[in-house]
């Protein structure tokens, strides 16, 4: 009798922690039927779960899997959300680097002289050096008109200084459209610089 009611006795101890340590889940299935089970549910794999306490209290949602769509949502808002920190980033920089830099807005419109300055004087050689290419190019054409006025053919010779010519015009005018829009981007850039200065600093900073 004492060895019987000695093992009645530990089963209890055995059992009541495995009890306490369990948990169930419970969901609604497609149609709308609600399952609870001490494991994960397969009809509810893509529906979200309730886990419940082993006296049935509610633990915590499980919400239902993300769908390719969501998923491909969620991606695109969080590489939104770190190119904005990114943004944000660069720009506490810059505005570090603009108030360290320019004292006032006459800071700043003398650093953009000085910016444009070398442009401009490349721009001044280079629509020279254009004329030039120009006229060469029209001294060619009109040896080559010659000798189609003539009808007799245009020697090789004359013919590639005229093509070298053509060249030439064509380097010139892309690298002037080059510098020209480098001007651009200078004067774009340092009004940025100042509308931003103003914003950072205020109206004083023009004194």
């Amino acid at each position: 009798m004492k060895s019987t009611l000695g093992i009645a006795l530990f089963i209890p101890l055995i059992v009541v922690p495995w009890q306490a340590s369990a948990q169930m889940y419970q969901c609604k299935d497609a149609s709308g039927r609600s399952i609870t089970s001490d494991r994960p549910i397969p009809e509810c794999a893509n529906r979200p779960l309730r886990e419940l306490s082993p006296s049935g209290m509610p633990r915590r949602e499980i919400p239902a899997p993300l769908s390719a769509e969501e998923r491909l949502k969620m991606q695109e808002q969080e590489e939104k959300r770190k190119a904005e920190a990114i943004a944000a980033e660069e720009q506490r920089r810059n505005d570090l680097a603009i108030r360290a830099r320019f004292r006032s807005e006459a800071d700043i419109k003398v650093a953009r002289k000085r910016s444009l300055e070398p442009v401009e004087e490349q721009i001044k050689r280079e629509r020279l050096t254009l004329a030039n290419a120009e006229k060469q190019q029209k001294a060619a054409q009109s040896e080559v008109d010659a000798f189609k006025a003539k009808s007799a053919p245009v020697p090789t010779i004359v013919q590639r200084k005229l093509d070298d010519a053509d060249h030439a015009v064509e380097a010139s005018q892309k690298l002037l459209r080059d510098q020209e829009s480098e001007l651009v981007q200078i004067n774009a850039k340092y009004e940025a610089t100042l509308n931003r200065y103003r914003e950072l600093v205020g109206p004083v900073a023009a004194k």
